[in-house]
């Protein structure tokens, strides 16, 4: 397995391909792949400091991890940034990385390819925090991921507007 950056122009041509790692690690719809699709990987040029890396076994993508400068005028920063505020975690918006997504082919999971993900795109970014969203399930293995790579939980059971499925909000500090 071999993890590399892949640059906007190679995102936008697999896009097909990322779009169906998405809808088979959660089993998804192909409205909610194609979405995805067309919405969050089409937009990702105009993010700022955007960062997306796939995991190869061979030559086969089998995983992927992209995230932006945390920018307050988009949608999620929108949603989350006034709950980090009332927990008393406003600083952590200060210098942020938000983490959007890591996706691995539900049979290449247990393989070590996301900690190589996260690992590699930890080791890349150069901001102080580092944000993301995931359930609120405490047996998800993507929270336990996350917690063995220094990730702690900001707002558990956060809600997003019309969801009803409560989400944890995470974050990292970048250390000294």
């Amino acid at each position: 397995m071999t993890v590399r950056a892949l640059e906007t122009s190679e995102v936008l041509r697999r896009a097909d391909e990322l779009a169906r790692i998405f809808q088979r690690a959660f089993g998804y719809s192909d409205d909610r792949r194609d979405h995805f699709r067309d919405t969050r990987l089409a937009y990702l040029p105009m993010y700022d400091g955007a960062l997306t890396l796939g995991a190869f076994d061979g030559e086969s993508l089998v995983g992927f991890v992209y995230g932006f400068d945390y920018q307050p005028e988009h949608w999620w920063p929108q949603q989350v940034g006034p709950a980090l505020a009332r927990a008393g975690h406003a600083g952590w918006t200060e210098d942020a990385f938000e983490l959007n997504e890591l996706e691995v082919l539900p049979e290449h999971q247990g393989r070590g390819h996301g900690t190589a993900l996260m690992t590699e795109l930890l080791r890349r970014i150069t901001h102080r925090h580092t944000l993301l969203s995931t359930t609120a399930d405490p047996t998800d293995r993507a929270k336990v991921l996350y917690r063995r790579l220094g990730f702690v939980d900001l707002v558990p059971g956060f809600r997003y507007a019309g969801v009803t499925e409560p989400a944890n909000i995470m974050g990292r500090r970048r250390p000294a």
